[in-house]
């Protein structure tokens, strides 16, 4: 038991001092760089979810095989309609991955700066 100790010790300090001073240059380094992949990653699913460009691109079908004007017109309004709300709900994630990404960067500054405001 002891001897695995005093065996153990000095590279269990080395590792808890190393992982303290490299925390910082991996959260704005690898850590970042892990955020804003995972970020790019989901806004590109829900893009995929909601299909903005599919309602683009069949902006002028008319839905239900109806080819008077009545039906296209419903068509290409409820297909607008559609178009500004799934845009409104892309960037409603949009903005809250964004406030994410900013949290992410502020954070261990404003841990440093409350330490620091602690001490002195």
């Amino acid at each position: 038991m002891y001897q695995s100790f005093f065996l153990y010790a000095p590279k269990m300090i080395f590792d808890l001092c190393f992982d303290a001073l490299y925390f910082l240059p991996w959260w704005y380094s690898r850590g970042l760089i892990r955020i804003l992949k995972q970020s790019g990653r989901f806004l590109r699913a829900k893009e995929q979810e909601l299909a903005i460009v599919v309602w683009l691109k069949n902006i002028h079908q008319p839905l239900s095989e109806q080819y008077n004007w009545q039906g296209i017109s419903k068509s290409v309004i409820m297909r607008i309609a559609q178009i500004i709300l799934r845009s409104l709900i892309l960037t409603f994630w949009a903005a809250l991955i964004t406030v994410k990404i900013a949290a992410y960067v502020i954070l261990p500054a404003l841990v440093i700066w409350e330490i620091i405001y602690q001490v002195i």
